[in-house]
């Protein structure tokens, strides 16, 4: 799937106090000429594991109107996160209920459109890493699977790696890493002596990733992960002047406390790799290599995760595409995000992304902005990729 220069109409750039967008908006008389004449929809959304309880959750509304276009040949990836903040506790748990109805309502969503949905694990579905994470990734996985509700699904199980495999009609292949096992402890997540998983060590992931890729090369392949391989935000060790002066926002958004000299030491802490869900740390950095690795061999491939609240766009090695949409939940975006070289797009805004698939096999990615509470959507990005 190439980033093809001449296939992207980029008509502005926009820079709101909200917002930091390297947009290509398509003119209404330039989507009106579009083939309406979809044969398959893939819908990317992460981190949507706290949907507002007072309002219906527009991200989610706005999801389900999406899903609705064509549900029956609709697919929606939630790319985990599914369960803030620490996954799903036990049932004699006194917020039990409030944890279902998180999860409740993201299903709910999917049957409601009449669509197709898997939910693969996030860092904080592992209750991220603590004592209990094991137990509470297969707990929900039991939960979602138990329900046996048609096309909906939690992959993978068990709290396996995978990669797993699924293939939707003759051209698409998708395929589901569970991220947040590479940043687990040994002893908190299984391996071989759990004859558990197919997969049980980082070589055996790896070469089994590679394997697929090989016999994929003429269809339209989506990796499905929680933590992406490049973020221009927090994540990546992108901070804002916030950060510095006003620390403590991190914490509250209402502890406006000037910290000017102390705050600057919350940026370069986290720069440093002190948390493991941050790219510059050693857990990361050998997950990002490692896969990348693989990738290196290949194009034509998208690879999608959360992790990031925010929606970003970006050039991946060999010209592959990276889909960072971990903007799930309404108010709940990252302060700060910036660009980089490999930036084809970046949206500080609540939504996520669409992959139209033509008859005619041609592919279009869509960035969907939720405007609204009401959930009503506006396509802020597109671009045409090749197979």
């Amino acid at each position: 799937m190439k980033y093809n220069p001449a296939k992207v109409f980029l008509i502005v750039i926009f820079v709101f106090s909200s917002t930091s967008v390297l947009s290509s908006v398509l003119p209404d008389s330039l989507l009106s000429n579009i083939d309406e004449n979809i044969s398959y929809k893939i819908i990317l959304i992460g981190d949507a594991g706290e949907p507002a309880k007072d309002i219906k959750e527009p991200v989610l509304q706005g999801l389900k109107t999406e899903a609705s276009i064509i549900p029956e040949s609709t697919l929606v990836i939630f790319l985990g996160d599914n369960i803030y903040s620490n996954g799903l506790p036990a049932e004699d748990d006194p917020d039990r209920k409030e944890y279902e109805r998180r999860i409740d309502e993201q299903i709910n969503t999917v049957v409601e459109a009449g669509a197709q949905g898997i939910f693969i694990p996030g860092n904080h579905d592992w209750a991220q890493g603590n004592d209990e994470c094991w137990e509470r990734i297969i707990r929900q996985s039991e939960y979602i699977n138990d329900k046996e509700i048609d096309n909906i699904i939690f992959l993978p199980i068990s709290g396996c790696p995978g990669p797993e495999v699924l293939n939707i009609a003759d051209q698409i292949r998708i395929i589901i890493l569970d991220s947040q096992w590479w940043f687990q402890d040994e002893n908190l997540r299984p391996g071989p002596s759990d004859s558990l998983c197919s997969f049980c060590t980082e070589e055996e992931i790896t070469g089994a990733l590679d394997s697929v890729l090989n016999a994929s090369q003429d269809k339209l392949v989506v990796i499905a992960a929680h933590h992406p391989l490049s973020t221009h935000g927090p994540h990546g060790g992108y901070f804002t002047w916030q950060d510095h002066i006003f620390p403590l926002t991190n914490l509250n958004e209402y502890l406006w406390l000037p910290l000017p000299i102390i705050g600057s030491l919350y940026p370069l802490i986290r720069g440093s790799g002190v948390s493991s869900q941050d790219i510059a740390s050693d857990n990361y950095q050998n997950f990002k290599i490692k896969v990348e690795s693989v990738l290196s061999k290949y194009s034509g491939i998208l690879y999608a995760s959360g992790h990031e609240h925010a929606l970003q766009i970006l050039e991946g090695v060999n010209d592959n595409i990276y889909v960072v949409s971990g903007a799930g939940i309404w108010g709940h975006v990252e302060k700060a995000l910036g660009e980089g070289e490999d930036t084809i797009f970046a949206g500080r805004f609540e939504g996520f992304v669409s992959l139209n698939i033509f008859s005619d096999e041609r592919i279009q990615l869509n960035v969907l902005r939720v405007i609204n509470e009401n959930g009503d959507t506006q396509n802020v990005f597109s671009m045409w990729l090749e197979k």
